[in-house]
């Protein structure tokens, strides 16, 4: 029964998980890899999970940690391949489409050198979507605390973005 159950979860976050950890790591392989391990480390640990935030940010947050393990472990994977980046086929010109990836390609540089929690913060909330309400229960925090805490690592990568 508790497989059945496991794979409807699995059914309903696991697009909007593998999302998330594109979004991270800017690799399929790597995304699909971390997935794969997400779910795992789920399914080992279900009794660990306490009803103190969603689903989806538990799982976020089990594969976020995964990314990590592997960004420790294997050196490549600590940066985000720029190559695989893409720019819409939209009106503006060559030189502004190549400042847009620029300026994110900043941006994303910016945001993996941010210091612990600040990182985490951010990424949940502005790539991960996961609500400040959330992200201030998973660190045991005020939602005031999360909000400031983005507000401030957004603050830091706009800083040093403009510079």
């Amino acid at each position: 029964m508790l497989v059945a159950t496991f794979q409807n979860v699995y059914e309903e976050y696991a697009r909007s998980v593998y999302r998330f950890l594109l979004s991270l790591t800017g690799s399929e392989d790597l995304a699909e890899e971390l997935l794969s391990e997400t779910f795992y480390q789920a399914f080992r640990h279900i009794d660990r999970f306490e009803g103190r935030c969603s689903l989806y940010t538990w799982l976020c947050q089990i594969g976020k940690n995964a990314w990590l393990k592997a960004c420790r472990k294997d050196k490549k994977y600590s940066t985000i391949p720029w190559e695989n980046l893409s720019i819409s086929d939209g009106k503006p010109s060559l030189e502004e489409q190549l400042a847009d990836k620029e300026l994110y390609r900043k941006a994303c540089i910016v945001m993996q050198r941010l210091p612990e929690p600040y990182r985490d913060v951010f990424i949940l909330h502005a790539v991960g979507e996961v609500k400040l309400k959330e992200i201030a229960l998973i660190y045991g925090k005020s939602e005031s605390w999360a909000r400031v805490t983005y507000f401030r690592a957004k603050q830091q990568i706009l800083r040093e973005v403009m510079k």
